[in-house]
């Protein structure tokens, strides 16, 4: 289904640092963070892989109620509606939406206020990750999805974007859900729009495939752009490490695929409300009367590594 799209140009497990008396119950503490899917103790960005390197990351220190590091992040605002997906919401700079919690953790949540929604929508302030010639790049984050009493309408989303024309120049969703349904896709997005090689405006993607535990404990959402075979690079959607959706550049063609792909690329989490997507899904127009207001995506780190 469409995702996060924008029709023109421009386009969560760690915690902070505990203060530990002892160094050893530290490093302790973090490998059985980083050993447990679905559990909010890990106390740094995981390293990277051997041979990777860590090329962006984040912890989301901060003073609670602060907003995220301006120096990696820059806020999207505005209606949804001109985002051109059909969300109903407008993106704010506001800590109401948008802020780390003191704790190690990003916190976008969608609020409804005299009928009208708020919530948003953050982008590294670059494309700046990209996965060289030759190698791959991996980008991953944990998270905890919304979990509202009610939540048609929900659509929480971590992806990447390519900077220019879209859908030409690329977009990668490595996670979506709708209406907190504890789902998870993963898309991409290239070519032209409608249809092409990538089918636009859906893309190429898993469809909503099952995520048990997805709203209740944080877990690791990847993808890794894979350009180590030059005739036939890939895009692998990953969930806790165990690959499900893999698309490849024989299905799209060279050319497609180069001009989506082959470059860097912004990071975004946003968290909106309605559109084309939960519509699609509940067959109905969200969110309804009954949605819960103050549901919320919380991230707990986010890193992009490369190799190669």
């Amino acid at each position: 289904m469409s995702p996060r799209t924008r029709p023109s140009a421009s386009g969560r497990l760690l915690r902070a640092a505990r203060r530990l008396a002892a160094p050893a119950a530290a490093a302790l503490l973090a490998v059985f963070a980083l050993s447990s899917a679905g559990t909010a103790n890990a106390v740094t960005v995981p390293a990277p892989p051997s041979g990777w390197t860590t090329v962006f990351s984040d912890n989301f220190a901060g003073a609670a109620n602060s907003a995220p590091n301006a120096s990696k992040w820059k806020f999207d605002t505005g209606a949804g509606s001109s985002f051109g997906t059909g969300e109903i919401e407008t993106m704010t700079n506001s800590t109401a939406n948008t802020h780390v919690d003191g704790n190690g953790h990003l916190a976008i949540t969608a609020v409804k206020s005299g009928g009208n929604w708020t919530s948003g929508r953050i982008q590294t302030t670059t494309a700046n990750v990209g996965a060289p010639a030759g190698g791959k790049l991996k980008v991953a984050a944990s998270i905890q999805q919304p979990n509202p009493a009610s939540g048609l309408g929900y659509w929480p989303a971590f992806w990447m974007l390519g900077p220019g024309q879209w859908p030409e120049n690329g977009e990668i969703d490595i996670m979506e859900d709708v209406n907190a349904l504890s789902k998870v896709a993963g898309t991409v997005h290239c070519g032209t729009d409608p249809g092409g090689p990538c089918n636009e405006s859906n893309g190429i993607g898993s469809g909503l495939t099952a995520c048990a535990g997805c709203q209740t404990g944080y877990h690791t959402y990847a993808m890794v752009l894979d350009r180590t075979n030059a005739s036939n690079e890939s895009v692998a959607f990953s969930l806790d490490g165990k690959t499900y959706f893999t698309v490849t550049e024989n299905q799209v063609g060279a050319a497609t695929w180069k001009a989506a792909f082959d470059h860097k690329m912004s990071i975004i989490f946003d968290l909106a409300m309605g559109g084309g997507f939960p519509n699609g899904v509940c067959g109905c127009t969200s969110p309804a009367a009954g949605t819960t207001s103050g549901g919320a995506m919380h991230v707990g780190w986010v890193a992009a590594y490369t190799t190669g």
